[in-house]
């Protein structure tokens, strides 16, 4: 089915009280109808610069401390995640790949096997891909913002850490701290620039808490978080949390959810940055230990922590909603206050 009449079914299926989402639908399929002829792979950019104005939105949400309005636009990101999900559906092709000069020759590794292998990130991480009944039940039957899903604070599983964790500050601090982010993932972004910096002067760099870090790849960009990750985990550990911010702060030059469609190509030019040749490019993302280490670090979380969303901020075994500057330093307060 095509991707334009799966949104069209999706339409005339959904209840009409149920407002948020006739909304949604409307507001995709007006878009997909100004552009005349579009494809499957023209709808696919159309629903992908919509969810990265939506991320933008639920970020401002969340930073006004917005809960609700934040939940519901996240779970509308979902539902429209699960659009570009769905079998059969045309990917966005890359672009017609010039032929290069000798000097060019670094360049000439095929984008197509390459992330054709980083794609196994999605089906090894118990999400699967959902069919078109799956899809069409995630629309009418889900009753918006009144069922969000972000992960619901409370749970409590002791966190353990790994070897090849990365991590700051000292392991001895009295509270742990565990971040799951996608580097495709805007919310993550703006966490990283406005509250973590926070959390670092004031935590971390003090000794109060040992930060652990962790990507989770998200269902419709999971071989751009694949390959975001491969290429960070193939610099120098020193380097590492430098390079994920650079992503971050760049998403718009190599994000897929910003209409890029050379991904290999926009992470290339981000990897020059940090020194990365183009032949160590490819060797970091074919390298299948990494790509069964990635594979892992989700399911891993999944069982756990029961993620659905990122970020998401597990603080001494315990998942937290509110990941603005107020609501952790309270948390962080807390906990401190119990160790003296």
């Amino acid at each position: 089915m095509a991707l334009r009449d799966l949104l069209k079914d999706a339409l005339n299926s959904t209840p009409a009280d149920n407002a948020r989402r006739l909304a949604t639908l409307r507001e995709i399929l007006e878009a997909v109808e100004a552009h005349q002829g579009a494809t499957d792979a023209d709808v696919h950019v159309i629903i992908a610069k919509a969810i990265a104005e939506r991320e933008q939105k639920a970020a401002s949400f969340s930073a006004a401390g917005q809960t609700d309005l934040a939940k519901a636009e996240r779970f509308e990101i979902d539902a429209l995640r699960a659009f570009l999900r769905a079998p059969g559906v045309s990917q966005p092709a890359g672009p017609a790949k010039k032929t290069p000069k000798a000097a060019d020759k670094p360049l000439t590794g095929a984008p197509a096997p390459l992330f054709s292998r980083i794609q196994m990130i999605i089906a090894a991480a118990a999400v699967g891909s959902l069919i078109v009944v799956g899809i069409l039940y995630f629309f009418v039957f889900n009753p918006g913002s009144d069922n969000s899903m972000m992960v619901a604070g409370g749970q409590n599983t002791q966190i353990q850490v790994y070897k090849d964790d990365r991590t700051l500050g000292s392991p001895n601090a009295p509270i742990k701290m565990l971040e799951y982010a996608a580097p495709t993932c805007p919310v993550c972004a703006r966490f990283d620039m406005t509250v973590f910096p926070l959390i670092r002067q004031n935590y971390i760099d003090t000794g109060k808490v040992f930060y652990i870090f962790r990507v989770f790849p998200l269902e419709g960009n999971g071989p751009a978080d694949g390959a975001a990750e491969a290429v960070a985990r193939c610099l120098p550990a020193d380097k590492y949390f430098w390079f994920i911010d650079l992503l971050f702060r760049n998403q718009k030059s190599w994000d897929p959810e910003y209409g890029i469609m050379d991904i290999r190509g926009a992470l290339i030019r981000q990897a020059k940055v940090a020194g990365m040749t183009v032949e160590k490019f490819d060797q970091c993302l074919a390298d299948k230990n990494q790509i069964d280490r990635i594979n892992q670090v989700a399911q891993d979380g999944e069982q756990k922590y029961n993620i659905q969303g990122t970020p998401t901020i597990v603080i001494d075994g315990e998942v937290v909603e509110n990941v603005t500057w107020p609501g952790l330093q309270a948390k962080f307060d807390s906990l401190l206050s119990k160790h003296k």
